[in-house]
C-alpha cells in the first residue's frame, strides 16, 4: 500500500500490549524517492479506533529523559509495512516538515513516553532541572558536571554506587566489577535505562526490581539471570553456561536476544521471539530452530560467515522479519518460498550469494508490490568472497559513497601494511618503534590521499579505518614493549579525516 497524505495507521505495540497510532501528515517528493513524514499519535487501544474516534487524536507530545517537548516527526518509506492496518483519512493534524529519517517501526516511541509519565512528576521534574543545569558536583574527590548521562567505573573509579545519586540524570552506567549497593541504587533509579556489567563473580544476578531497558551482562559463572518486566533488549558477554536460566516477562515474547557466534542454549527464554546473531563464522539454522520455535525476528551479521541449512528458515511459521548480512554458504534453492513465510513483511539481506541474492528478488517482487519491505543489496561472486574474507573494508564494495577503486585501494593499503607488520614482528631488531611509526605513517598517508582527492570518509568510514589499523597493531606482541597507544595517537594526529 502507498501512503497518502491524512492517512491514519495502526501498528499493534507488542510493548504495550495495544494498538498505537500514526498519521502520514505529507509526501516528500523531492528526493529520489518519494518519503512518508509520519506523525506518531497520542493515542493507544485494545482494538482498532472507530472512525469517528479518528477526529479526537491528537499528536503525541514527546518528552520523556533527554526530549526537549517535540512532536515524533520522521521521514520512511511511503510504502506501508504489511503489519500497518490503514483505520482511515483525515485532515493532517501537523504541517511541519522534518530531517529525521527512519522506519516505519513498533512504536518504541509511545511506548517510552507513556512509560516516562507513569513516574512521579515531582522525580521526572528533577531530572529534567538537572539536564539543563550548569552546575558542578564531587564525586570520588573530583569536580563533575551534574548533568552526566553515563558513566564508566573505568573512567571513574568508585567503591558504593549510592555515591553516584549525586548525578540525577545519570541513565547509562558501565561497571567492570560488582561494586558496594550496586542492586539498591539500580533498584531506585527509574531512569537508569543501560547497564553493562562484567567481571561481577557472581552466580544468580536479580535485575527484577530496575527500570534498565538495555542489559548487557557478563554470563561467565552465571546460573540464573533475573530479568525486570520493562526490558527490552538483553546482550549476553562472556561464556554462556549450558543449562542456565533466565527469568523474564512471558518466555522472553517482548525481549530482544543478542549474543556472539552461536546460539546459547539457556533456560527460560522459551517464548523468545526476537534473536539478534552477531560476528558469525558458523552457524546452523537448525540449532535455532531447536532452540526458538517461536522467532518472529531474526538477524544475523556474519564476521563474514556461512549459514548451514538455511533452508530450515522456511520453518519458522510466525516469521515477521529477516535479515542478514556478510552471510553465505546456502545456494538460490535454499531460499524459502513466500508461501512458507506467510508473516514476513521486512526481508533485508546485504552482501550474500550472487544466486541466492537473484531468486530472492524473483521470489519476492509480488510480495513487495503488497507491502514487503524488501532490500536485497551486494550480490557477492564466489571470487569475491576469496579476495575479501580478510579485507576490514569489503563492506566498501557497493557503497554508494565510495567508489570501486577507492574501496580496493582500502583493501590494498590494509594489506601491505599488515603484511609489513608481520614482517617487522617476526624479524624485530632495535628499530622496531621507529618501524612501526613509519608503518603507521604510510597508512595514514594513504587514507588522507584518497579523501583528498574527494571526500568520502566520515564517521562510520573513520571508525573502520582505526579498527582495522587497531587489527594490525595487535599483531605485536605484549612482550615487544611497544608503546600501541603511542602509535594510535601518532595515526590521530597525522589523519586528515
Amino acid at each position: 500500500m502507498i501512503a497518502k497524505a491524512g492517512d491514519v495507521y495502526c501498528v499493534y505495540n507488542k510493548s504495550l500490549s495495544k494498538y498505537t497510532a500514526c498519521q502520514v501528515t505529507k509526501i516528500d517528493e523531492s528526493g529520489k524517492e518519494a518519503q512518508a513524514v509520519i506523525l506518531s499519535l497520542d493515542w493507544a487501544g485494545d482494538e482498532l479506533p472507530k472512525e469517528d474516534e479518528l477526529t479526537l487524536m491528537k499528536p503525541l507530545y514527546i518528552d520523556y529523559m533527554y526530549w526537549g517537548g517535540t512532536f515524533n516527526l520522521k521521514k520512511v518509506n511511503v510504502n506501508v509495512p504489511a503489519n500497518y492496518i490503514y483505520v482511515g483519512n483525515i485532515t493532517p493534524l501537523n504541517n511541519d516538515d522534518t530531517c529525521t529519517y527512519g522506519s516505519w517501526g513498533s512504536g518504541i516511541e509511545i511506548y517510552n513516553q507513556f512509560k516516562w509519565q507513569e513516574i512521579p512528576k515531582e522525580q521526572r521534574d528533577r531530572f529534567k532541572e538537572a539536564n539543563s543545569s550548569d552546575e558542578f558536583v564531587e564525586f570520588e574527590g573530583k569536580r563533575r558536571r551534574k548533568n552526566k548521562h553515563n558513566e564508566n567505573d573505568e573512567w571513574n573509579d568508585f567503591d558504593d554506587a549510592l555515591n553516584l545519586r549525586v548525578f540525577p540524570c545519570l541513565s547509562s552506567l558501565t561497571v567492570t566489577k560488582w561494586h558496594r549497593n550496586l542492586l539498591e541504587y539500580l533498584n531506585s533509579n527509574p531512569f537508569m535505562r543501560e547497564l553493562v556489567i562484567e567481571n561481577h563473580g557472581k552466580e544468580r544476578l536479580d535485575f527484577s526490581e530496575t527500570s534498565i531497558d538495555r542489559l548487557s551482562v557478563d554470563m561467565t559463572g552465571l546460573d540464573e539471570l533475573i530479568l525486570n518486566d520493562d526490558l527490552s533488549m538483553l546482550f549476553l558477554l562472556g561464556d554462556v553456561k549450558d543449562g542456565c536460566r533466565i527469568k523474564a516477562c512471558d518466555g522472553g515474547r517482548t525481549l530482544i536476544l543478542q549474543c556472539d557466534g552461536a546460539v546459547p542454549k539457556i533456560q527460560g527464554l522459551e517464548g523468545l521471539e526476537k534473536l539478534h546473531i552477531i560476528k558469525i563464522n558458523e552457524l546452523d539454522m537448525a540449532d535455532i530452530l531447536g532452540e526458538y520455535p517461536k522467532l518472529k525476528e531474526l538477524r544475523l551479521w556474519g564476521n563474514p560467515g556461512n549459514l548451514i541449512n538455511f533452508t530450515k528458515v522456511s520453518e519458522f511459521s510466525e516469521l515477521e522479519i529477516l535479515t542478514t548480512m556478510d552471510l553465505f554458504g546456502f545456494t538460490a534453492g535454499e531460499v524459502p518460498k513466500p508461501e512458507e513465510l506467510k508473516k514476513l513483511y521486512m526481508l533485508w539481506m546485504n552482501s550474500l550469494p550472487e544466486d541466492a541474492a537473484k531468486e530472492v528478488k524473483k521470489l519476492y517482487k509480488k510480495r513487495k508490490a503488497e507491502g514487503l519491505d524488501l532490500w536485497i543489496t551486494k550480490p557477492r561472486k564466489a571470487e569475491w568472497l576469496a579476495q575479501n574474507l580478510d579485507n576490514p573494508f569489503r563492506s566498501w564494495d557497493g557503497e554508494e559513497n565510495i567508489s570501486p577503486a577507492n574501496a580496493k585501494k582500502a583493501a590494498a593499503i590494509y594489506r601491505k601494511t599488515r603484511a609489513a607488520m608481520v614482517k617487522l614482528v617476526e624479524e624485530p631488531g632495535n628499530g622496531f618503534m621507529k618501524a612501526a611509526e613509519d608503518l603507521v605513517r604510510e597508512y595514514a598517508d594513504g587514507f588522507n590521499k584518497m579523501d583528498r582527492r574527494r571526500p568520502f570518509i566520515y564517521t562510520v568510514e573513520r571508525d573502520e579505518i582505526c579498527m582495522a589499523l587497531d587489527e594490525i597493531l595487535a599483531l605485536i606482541p605484549d612482550e615487544a614493549g611497544i608503546d600501541k597507544d603511542k602509535l594510535i595517537d601518532l595515526f590521530d594526529q597525522l589523519k586528515e579525516f
